[in-house]
Parts: structure tokens; C-alpha cells; sequence
């Protein structure tokens, strides 16, 4: 079986990106894959030039966070960060609803008249909706 260059670089670059997301996110809260805390950074390559990200708390969806993240991308102009809200109690009920990070933009598909009143104004530089 033959991988090509393209796999190999993937591969390569989702391991390095996961590394510097994960020092990034440490700064800013707790990591769990069952919901228990803050975020859960998935773990597995899916072979595409993407890494995914579920926010249990919107804390995480903070300016200064998802900029961070951002930033994150500066050595990775192929990828993106996908953001799920994830939040357990009345979150279970929200439609799914997240934003994707890329170097040069962020595509907003929260539906912020779902959270908490503190959290309806969050505002992200270089946002814009999404479609659909």
C-alpha cells in the first residue's frame, strides 16, 4: 500500500497542530472527552486537514480564547478548527450550533439566543455568519 505525500503531510501536520492546540486550550480550562469539564479536543485523525473541538462550557468560547486558537493556525494555512457546543442540562436541548476557525476567518454559526444573557454578545474579529 502507497501513501502518498499529501496523507503523509496531513498526518504529520495534525499531530503537530493537536500538540499546540492542546498547550493552547490547557491555558484556559480542563480537558474531558465524557462532557465533565470544559472541552474535549478530539483525539483521532480523520484524515481530513481538520482538527475538532467540543465546548462544554461557553466560557470557552471566550474572544480571547478563539483567538488563541486562531493563532494557533498561523503555521497551518491548510487547516481549520471545528467548534461544537456541547453543553450537557438545558445545552442537550439547543440545536447544534459552533463556529469554524480558520487562519483567515471565522465562520459564526452560534445561536446565541440560546445561552445565558452574559454570553448573547459574544463577538469574534474577522467573523462572519454562516450560511444555511
Amino acid at each position: 500500500m502507497h501513501i502518498n505525500n499529501d496523507e503523509t503531510k496531513q498526518a504529520s501536520e495534525w499531530d503537530a497542530l493537536y500538540a499546540k492546540l492542546e498547550s493552547v486550550l490547557r491555558r484556559f480550562g480542563n480537558e474531558d472527552y465524557l462532557g465533565r469539564a470544559d472541552y474535549w479536543l478530539l483525539d483521532d485523525d480523520w484524515g481530513c486537514w481538520q482538527q475538532k473541538l467540543y465546548v462544554n462550557n461557553l466560557n470557552m468560547l471566550a474572544p480571547g480564547v478563539i483567538s488563541a486558537l486562531q493563532a494557533s493556525l498561523s503555521e497551518f494555512p491548510d487547516w481549520e478548527i471545528v467548534v461544537a457546543v456541547a453543553i450537557e442540562g438545558a445545552g442537550k436541548s439547543w440545536p447544534d450550533m459552533g463556529i469554524t476557525i480558520r487562519p483567515h476567518e471565522i465562520v459564526d454559526n452560534l445561536q446565541r439566543q440560546y445561552f445565558p444573557k452574559e454570553f448573547q454578545g459574544l463577538e469574534y474579529e474577522r467573523s462572519h455568519r454562516g450560511v444555511g
